[in-house]
C-alpha cells in the first residue's frame, strides 16, 4: 500500500487519498490489538506530536470561534489533518520496519514524478500551449511540489553508490528541474504579459497590506480558521474580482486566521522538524528532511501551502519515510 501510495501522490489525489484511508484503517487495527504501541509512539515522537497536538487543539478553538468547525469548505480542522494527511507519519512509523522499505518509497516516488514530468513534455512536443499536470491545471500550484522533492532526488543522486540507482535519480533530478522551471517561466510570463511586472508587485503589496490589516485588527485571536476571505473581501473589495483566496503568504495566512498562538503553534510544528532533522544531517534521511523542509518554510513566503492537497500530502509522506527510516 506505501509503495502504490508512492506510485500515485505526484500523478493522482483522489487515488492517494482513498489509498491514505485504507492505511489509517489498517493502523487503527494494529494500534486496537497491541495496545502498548500507542504509548511507544507518544514517547518516542513527542517531539513531533506535542506541537502537532497543540496546533490540532488550537485549530479546533479557532473553527469554533470563527463558526466554521463544522463545514463543507476547504476552512475547518479535517481540511488540515485529513485532506493534507498532517499525522500521516503516524502510521508510517508503524509499518516501516527496514530501511530497504524506504529505498523502494523513494524509487516509486521518483517514478510517480516522472510520469507527471514525462506527460508535461510530452503536451510541450506536441504542441500544446498550456500544458497540465496530472494533478490540476494550476501551474503555481504545482511548484510546492517541485520545491520539496527537488531536494530530495539530489541528495539521493549525490549520495547513492550503487550506480544504476546513481543515475536513475540523477535523471529524476534533471528532468524534475526542468519541468520545474517550464512551470515556473510558464506561470511568470503569462502574467507579466496579461499584468505586467509593476502590476504584478503593487497586487502582492496591496494583498500584504490587506492582510496586514486584518492582522492589526484581530492580532490575538485572528478572524478564525475560515473567514480570511470574508475578511479580505470586506478591505479590498476588488480581491474578489481578482479570484484571490488567500494572501500568498503562509505565515500572514494563519495569522490573520488563528491569531498569534496560530502563528507560533504552525512555526513550531516546522521549526521542531528542523532542529530534528539537523541534529541528524549526518544521515542521508536527515538531510533529506531538513532541506525539504526549510525550501518549504521559504516557499511558504510567497504563497499559503495549504492550499495545495497532493504537495502537502508529498511532504508529509516524506516527514513520515524519513522519520522512521531514522529510527531503525
Amino acid at each position: 500500500m506505501l509503495i502504490l501510495l508512492a506510485l500515485s501522490v505526484c500523478i493522482s489525489e483522489p487515488l492517494s487519498r482513498n489509498i491514505i484511508r485504507i492505511i489509517f484503517v489498517i493502523v487503527a487495527v494494529k494500534f486496537f490489538i497491541g495496545r502498548d504501541n500507542g504509548m511507544d509512539l507518544i514517547k518516542r515522537y513527542k517531539n513531533f506530536l506535542l506541537p502537532i497536538s497543540a496546533f490540532a487543539w488550537w485549530m479546533i478553538i479557532s473553527s469554533v470561534y470563527g463558526g466554521h468547525l463544522v463545514s463543507d469548505s476547504d476552512s475547518n480542522v479535517y481540511w488540515f489533518f485529513f485532506s493534507h494527511n498532517m499525522i500521516l507519519f503516524i502510521p508510517m512509523i508503524t509499518i516501516i520496519r527496514q530501511q530497504k522499505i524506504s529505498e523502494k518509497l523513494f524509487v516509486a516516488l521518483a517514478v510517480s514524478l516522472l510520469i507527471d514530468d514525462v506527460f508535461i513534455f510530452g503536451q510541450l512536443a506536441t504542441g500544446v500551449e498550456n500544458p497540465i499536470t496530472f494533478l490540476n491545471d494550476a501551474p503555481l500550484q504545482n511548484l510546492i511540489l517541485y520545491a520539496i522533492l527537488l531536494p530530495t532526488f539530489f541528495i539521493l543522486f549525490t549520495d547513492e553508490k550503487d550506480f544504476r540507482k546513481k543515475i536513475f535519480f540523477c535523471a529524476t533530478f534533471l528532468v524534475s528541474l526542468a519541468a520545474f522551471l517550464f512551470l515556473y517561466t510558464q506561470f511568470a510570463f503569462k502574467d507579466v504579459e496579461y499584468f505586467g511586472t509593476d502590476e504584478i508587485f503593487r497586487t502582492q503589496k496591496i494583498i500584504w497590506a490587506a492582510s496586514f490589516e486584518i492582522v492589526k485588527n484581530n492580532p490575538i485571536m485572528g478572524v478564525g480558521l475560515g473567514n480570511f476571505n470574508e475578511e479580505l473581501d470586506k478591505i479590498l473589495p476588488e480581491a474578489q474580482d481578482l479570484h484571490i483566496h488567500h494572501a500568498f503568504n503562509t505565515y500572514l495566512q494563519f495569522w490573520a486566521e488563528t491569531g498569534i498562538f496560530g502563528l507560533i503553534l504552525f512555526c513550531g510544528i516546522f521549526g521542531a522538524i528542523l532542529v530534528w532533522a539537523k541534529r541528524r544531517s549526518e544521515n542521508l534521511y536527515g538531510r533529506i528532511l531538513f532541506f525539504s523542509t526549510l525550501l518549504l518554510m521559504i516557499y511558504s513566503f510567497t504563497d499559503f501551502i495549504f492550499e495545495n492537497y497532493s504537495a502537502m500530502r508529498a511532504y508529509w509522506f516524506l516527514l513520515g519515510v524519513c522519520v522512521a527510516s531514522l529510527h531503525r
